[in-house]
């Protein structure tokens, strides 16, 4: 029965403690809301991620995000933020702490106290359990606190600059998710890139093989000399080696999801080319450079330039005098026994103090011109953070303007390309085309399918920039 109501109480105590906790994380929360600043308006980069269509790429990066250590470095160090705040915040509070402070005196005969005490002893007034000892045990249980009174606001400023620092923490976490998100899509897409590469290449070493066959047997028929033979063969081997250098940096792009994903024996599986996204660039001359500012790395560097100033503020406050009140409530006794004996064995102490600094006021000028130099050092990042994104959207968009109208000139260049191949091939069996022209057409044909191949890559790799740009999301 003990054990039961033993357990029944210590069920209630931790549970009194833990809702305790909670109320206290969701004040704690709801505080740092207060900082936050209202949520813009989506920018298009919200509806214009065509490249989210791709299954497979989704549940990639979703893989990603989910084991990735550096995401996880990310949300410890949000958590470190988070307690931080919590520590500036209760440092506006007053400080109660429960002391059992247990101690032992002998005073000197030929002092004050040991002359007071010993007369005391054979004083009419006292009782018998009053009596003074020798050795002078002293016994006080109570609590102790300390609290300093914010009058000027320097603890306050100290307490948002870290709220502020939190967001910032924040922010620089969704950058991250946005650069991986970004990273991972990058990746991807050149892989894509890359097996539509290998096979174009396979596919020309196939018609390089059947023409090196074919010059082979006009040599021996006396048609062409050996100058073809080699010149043909050549090219064929230098497509070949050219798939050799495609599969190594697939290795290695596949080498770098791998790393993302904190698994080194992932297969990495994707779509087939053509890119699956067409973007309309007109959606995005609209733009303007204060939609910028969603972007998670500009709120970040905004933030910390908020931080930098109230830390500035507050290390300038600190040369204003301070009035700490401290004090002590409990019961006191030279024997346990009569430790609660109340009101008797009450004892209480309440002091209240002004102090200005003097000698070290040389220490906290300095520490006012440190904060001052990182204010304007953060002013400063947050300027080029804006530039920054503001040039870097122009060139993407400008970027996806001139690819647009290269794709269109390339893709009826490999269409001239590949007829040729055919018409040259025709001339040369019926000996109306040398060996050169169609040397020449099939080095024509190989080198623009890989440009158009380059070009579309180059707009996936505009699109995900823009993506990012644009302030990400997922």
């Amino acid at each position: 029965m003990k054990n039961s109501l033993y357990a029944l109480c210590l069920v209630f105590v931790l549970g009194s403690c833990t809702s305790g906790l909670i109320k206290e994380q969701y004040k704690l929360q709801a505080e740092l809301g207060t900082y936050r600043e209202p949520e813009e308006e989506k920018s298009v980069a919200d509806v214009q991620e065509c490249w989210k269509r791709d299954t497979l790429l989704v549940q990639l990066i979703d893989s990603v995000l989910v084991r990735s250590n550096d995401i996880k470095i990310g949300f410890l160090q949000l958590a470190m933020a988070k307690a931080d705040f919590g520590y500036q915040r209760g440092l506006l509070k007053p400080a109660v702490n429960g002391i059992v402070q247990p101690s032992m005196r002998r005073f000197g005969k030929y002092t004050m106290d040991g002359i007071g005490n010993f007369d005391t002893n054979f004083s009419p007034n006292i009782t018998d359990d009053q009596i003074i000892p020798k050795n002078l045990p002293d016994l006080q249980i109570g609590l102790q606190s300390s609290w300093e009174l914010d009058i000027w606001g320097k603890l306050a400023k100290r307490r948002k600059a870290s709220a502020l620092r939190y967001l910032a923490t924040e922010s620089g976490q969704q950058w991250l998710i946005t650069s991986l998100v970004a990273d991972v899509a990058s990746s991807y897409g050149q892989l894509i890139a890359l097996d539509k590469e290998l096979d174009i290449l396979k596919n020309n070493i196939e018609i390089q093989r059947k023409a090196f066959e074919l010059v082979q047997v006009q040599k021996e028929a006396g048609s062409v000399n050996e100058s073809a033979v080699q010149q043909l063969e050549a090219q064929w081997l230098n497509s070949r080696a050219q798939e050799g250098n495609v599969l190594q940096q697939i290795t290695t792009l596949e080498n770098d999801i791998r790393f993302l994903l904190n698994k080194p024996t992932a297969t990495i599986h994707r779509s087939k080319f053509p890119f699956q996204c067409a973007l309309d660039t007109s959606l995005f001359t609209r733009l303007k450079i204060d939609q910028l500012g969603r972007r998670p790395d500009v709120k970040q560097a905004k933030l910390n330039l908020m931080a930098a100033f109230e830390t500035k503020e507050s290390a300038a406050l600190a040369l204003k005098p301070s009035i700490v009140l401290s004090g002590i409530l409990g019961v006191q006794g030279f024997q346990p026994a009569y430790l609660f004996q109340l009101p008797a064995s009450m004892a209480y102490q309440l002091l209240g103090g002004i102090t200005a600094p003097w000698l070290n006021r040389s220490a906290i000028t300095s520490e006012m011109l440190r904060t001052e130099s990182s204010w304007k050092a953060q002013d400063l990042a947050y300027q080029n953070a804006l530039v920054k994104g503001y040039l870097e959207w122009d060139t993407q968009v400008k970027s996806l303007t001139y690819l647009q109208t290269q794709q269109q000139l390339k893709q009826r260049e490999v269409l001239l390309t590949k007829g040729a191949i055919n018409t040259v091939g025709t001339l040369f069996l019926t000996a109306n085309a040398s060996y050169l022209e169609v040397l020449t057409a099939q080095q024509n044909a190989l080198r623009s399918e890989l440009e158009l191949l380059e070009i579309s890559r180059n707009q996936w790799m505009r699109a995900i920039n823009l993506y990012r740009v644009l302030g990400g999301g997922w």
